[in-house]
């Protein structure tokens, strides 16, 4: 909990611990320790909505902020840009 509470992401307790991330969660759970939602900034958002709109997919836009595909897709939602369906994109003949 002390880890956590000083600033230490859960994928990082999970590797220090040996387990995955989520285990690491379930027990700050239990513990009724509160969680940090991170998510884009402010900041962010913009440039996120134009990756998007420019082609890339939502799990790329979170890879290129270090962040889950669903904060990305949540930041660029909230911004009103319509989210592509899921699947393969087409392919780019050059």
């Amino acid at each position: 909990m002390a880890l956590y509470e000083q600033g230490l992401s859960l994928p990082q307790l999970g590797e220090r611990f040996g387990v995955y991330h989520r285990t690491v969660a379930a027990h700050l759970v239990r513990r009724s320790v509160p969680m940090r939602r991170r998510g884009l900034t402010e900041e962010q958002v913009p440039e996120a909505v134009r990756l998007y709109e420019k082609g890339l997919t939502l799990m790329e836009v979170g890879l290129h902020f270090g962040v889950s595909q669903g904060a990305a897709r949540r930041a660029v939602a909230a911004e009103g840009a319509e989210i592509r369906p899921r699947g393969r994109r087409p392919r780019i003949s050059v």
